[in-house]
């Protein structure tokens, strides 16, 4: 497919997501892919239509008592987001967590549940890092790894 275009919208905390999603869009852009990065808070549902494929990002965080939630910048897109029809567009997500956690990446099963409730396809298996900062560099070879296995699906798709 030529001139895909691709959406990478994350939410960040301590700047591990914003890093992690920088990582993915060089990585895309090395396959010649075109790859947009999005605040959560700056974007709404309706931009999808414009891309091709949308990566959804966030950390896991304890939220209010709950924990593994996605960062409260989420929450309010999803809300807004509620009742949209996605059928047939394609999404992927990354998540960054601690697995000292009991939710491990948590917020990673609620973007897939979003997404499943927009009937949007996945096109991938999620992508879940343990300790972004602990380790960058094997964090970002997970992420690149990943990314070069998304865009050779996304390229044999076309």
């Amino acid at each position: 497919m030529e001139n895909m275009k691709i959406l990478i919208v994350y939410a960040t905390n301590s700047g591990g997501t914003q890093l992690a999603a920088q990582i993915v869009q060089e990585t895309l852009v090395k396959h010649s892919l075109t790859a947009e990065l999005k605040e959560v808070r700056d974007t709404s549902a309706d931009e999808f239509a414009g891309y091709d494929l949308v990566i959804l990002s966030s950390p896991s965080w304890d939220d209010e008592g709950a924990e593994g939630q996605p960062h409260p910048d989420w929450r309010p897109f999803m809300e807004k987001a509620k009742g949209k029809d996605m059928s047939g567009k394609k999404f992927a997500v990354i998540g960054l967590g601690d697995s000292s956690y009991t939710y491990f990446c948590g917020a990673v099963k609620i973007l897939e549940d979003f997404i499943k409730s927009l009937k949007g396809e996945l096109l991938t298996e999620s992508l879940k890092i343990d300790g972004f900062y602990l380790d960058q560099q094997k964090s970002s070879l997970q992420l690149t790894d990943w990314t070069d296995n998304l865009a050779s699906r996304l390229q044999g798709a076309s």
